[in-house]
Parts: C-alpha cells; structure tokens; sequence
C-alpha cells in the first residue's frame, strides 16, 4: 500500500525535495494518531457511561435477534404449551382441622409426588399450637423445602400461568379470600386451595379445596375437586395480590423457571404488580383491594410512604374484617416509615378479634422497641411466642434484646 501511495504522488506532483517528504510524513503520523487518540476515547466513553451510544460497539442486530431467537427456543423447550384442558389426577383429599387449610392443602399436594405426609404432622411444624389462626405462604414453601422439594412463592399471579403449570403436570397453590356467605366478602378469611386443572371450553377451575364442598367434579362419588369459574376465583385470588405457591422437584425445576421467567426477579415482579394494581385503579378508582396491592406493591418496591397513603385509602373505602390476619404489609410499611405507634394501633385493632395470630404480637413489639418500651416489647414477644414456640423472627428478636 506504501508503494502504491507514492507511486500515484510521484505521477501526479513530480519529483518533491527530501526534507519536503520527511515534514508531510509526520504530519500524516501526527494526522493518525489523534484520529486514533479520538476514537479510543469514543469507545472508552461508550462502554464506560454509554455515550456515544451507536456510534461505535453497537451490537450487531441479526446477532441480537439470533440471541433472543435462542433464548426463546431455549424457554419453549423447557416447557410444553398451555392445553385446551387440563385434569390431573393423583391426589389424596384431605378434610381440614379447623384453621389447618394450610397443612391440609400441603398434604394434598404432596401426595401428587407421593409423598404420604398427613395434615396433622404437617401442623406440628407450621402450628403447634391448635389456637394459631393462620399459616403463611412463606411457611407452606419453606415446609416443603425441607422435604427435599423446590418450591417457589410469587404474586400478581394469573390464568396462563396457572394453565402451563398444570398442562406440564406441576399443580398450584393459591392464596385467596374466602366467605361462609359467597355475596358477602367483608366477613371472609384467607384460604389455601390446590389447583389441579381447568377447562376452557366451561372456562372453570378444578381446586381441591379443604374447606368448602359446592360444585363437585364427581359429586355422587370420591372426591375429585370442585369447580370454580374462572371470574370468581381472580375475584378471590386478587384480595390476595394474587399469591401462589409453586412445589416441585428438581427435574421440573427448567419448567418452573421457563414459566416464569423473569417474575423470578422479586424486584420485576414487584414491579409488574405495581403495574397490575395501577392498572385496576384507573378502571375502578375507588376498588379497596387494588388499592391494598398497590400499597403492597409500593411497600416491596422500597416506598414505605407511598405505601402507608394507600393502605389508609384501602382502609377508608373498606376493607374485610379479617385482611390484616393474613397480610402485614400494612404493619411493615408503618414501621418502615417510623410511624410506631400507628403499628401498635393498628395492632390492637386486630386483636380485639383475633388472639391467635403470632405475627400480630411480633409487630407490636418491634414498634414498642421503637417506642422506647422494651418491657412491653418483651411480653408482646412472649405472647407470640406461645401461639408459636418455633417462630424464628420473634426467638431472633428476643436474642437480640429487642425485648428488653
């Protein structure tokens, strides 16, 4: 290429002096070393702080879409499509104790993997006393982590991926509101159900429910679930922010994670259900419940504040007697923000009804902590710790003298 450079400027320019070549030389030298200084720094700037951006490292887009192309095929393998119908079988019923629809709906989820666990051995972990009133979803999943299972517990739950969690085998725990009197939410509690099929066409669920027994599958013969419609259980499970368990082996493990993606990102899903709630609000601005998930949404996405503003909104347009027996969010967020003593009014609102619920107790004690009463702190723990004698966050709290 030298060659061939000076060839074409001695044919054009004649013979040129020596001295005449050296100073041209270097200016060309100097010419490409700042060309080259400059584009370093372009590139440097682009991949540090991302200016420039386009300009230089911009990533080819056929090989952008061959990665998403496999990441996609990768996903699809892992897991088989949504069916039109899904009924699985393989389940043992089990009746529920009073207040024990989680070890019983535990058990039957079990038993779809063999596992031959009753409710009543279950119960002795999860609540040992009879008088607790509520088991947490958090504690179904760890319960059957320590069975050599995987388990995995979401929100802002919805209808497809319940479909590909059945059509690939894998039945679902859900969390929803429940009634003894279906048109009248306010005097419901929380409820556990196992979701063990559905059908399109009569755009109904299958649940094995431990509780309630309407709309049989097979109501002249063995238990075989009951149905529900696909609009009256969101209407349940929403109250609930749409919170579901997910237990399953390790070999299933590549199809949970194909199913759900990125909802395994607890900051992506917090997000998404933040999304869901605003987007239930623009609808119907004055619905409680999309006001407590947004609050629920806000809280997890480190905004105590905002929270507190929409859990008092919820508060206001009314919500069930019992919501703050099964969720906290409230409790947290006011603690989160410093707001003490409306943790222990919040409380005590509660335990006029209820007298069973551990985590009610612990709340209170950590915002007494708060507000310089160790003493009373202590016995709020102690209290907790009699409904629960196994409850970590309280035995933790205790430990570490937050009880005085």
């Amino acid at each position: 290429m030298l060659n061939m450079q000076q060839s074409f400027i001695l044919s054009t320019a004649g013979p040129r002096p020596v001295v005449a070549d050296k100073l041209a030389a270097k200016r060309r030298l100097l010419v490409l070393v700042l060309v080259c200084v400059c584009w370093l720094f372009v590139g440097w700037a682009s991949m540090q702080y991302g200016l420039f951006a386009g300009t230089l490292w911009q990533t080819s887009k056929a090989a952008a879409l061959d990665a998403a192309s496999d990441q996609s095929t990768l996903a699809a393998s892992a897991f088989q499509p949504a069916k039109a119908a899904v009924t699985l079988t393989g389940f043992a019923y089990s009746p529920q104790t009073l207040n024990n629809c989680g070890p019983a709906v535990l058990a039957m989820d079990f038993s779809h993997y063999g596992l031959t666990l009753d409710q009543r051995t279950i119960a002795q972990t999860l609540r040992p006393n009879p008088g607790d009133e509520n088991v947490r979803s958090d504690e179904l999943a760890s319960y059957a982590i320590a069975q050599g299972y995987q388990a995995t517990l979401r929100v802002n739950g919805d209808a497809d991926q319940l479909r590909l969690f059945l059509s690939n085998g894998i039945p679902v725990i859900i969390e929803t509101w429940e009634s003894d009197d279906p048109s009248n939410l306010t005097d419901g509690f929380a409820h556990f159900r196992l979701v063990t099929g559905y059908d399109d066409a009569r755009q109904v669920w299958i649940v094995y429910d431990s509780y309630i027994a309407r709309d049989l599958v097979n109501p002249r013969g063995a238990y075989q679930g009951m149905y529900v419609s696909y609009a009256q259980a969101d209407q349940l499970w929403r109250i609930m922010n749409r919170k579901f368990v997910v237990i399953y082996t390790a070999e299933q493990a590549p199809i949970v994670q194909g199913i759900l993606g990125g909802e395994l990102n607890d900051p992506t899903m917090w997000q998404h259900s933040l999304e869901q709630a605003r987007a239930e609000l623009t609808k119907q601005p004055t619905d409680p419940f999309a006001w407590f998930n947004f609050g629920s949404s806000l809280y997890a996405s480190g905004l105590s504040g905002q929270a507190v503003g929409a859990f008092q909104k919820a508060q206001t347009l009314g919500l069930p007697t019992r919501m703050l027996w099964y969720q906290y969010e409230p409790f947290e967020a006011n603690y989160a923000a410093g707001r003490y003593e409306d943790v222990v009014k919040l409380v005590d609102a509660n335990l006029t009804g209820a007298t069973g619920i551990e985590e009610l107790y612990y709340w209170k004690a950590i915002a007494l902590v708060g507000l310089g009463e160790p003493s009373q702190a202590r016995q709020a723990l102690e209290q907790a710790l009699s409904i629960k004698p196994n409850y970590d966050q309280a035995l933790s709290a205790l430990g570490n003298g937050s009880g005085g």
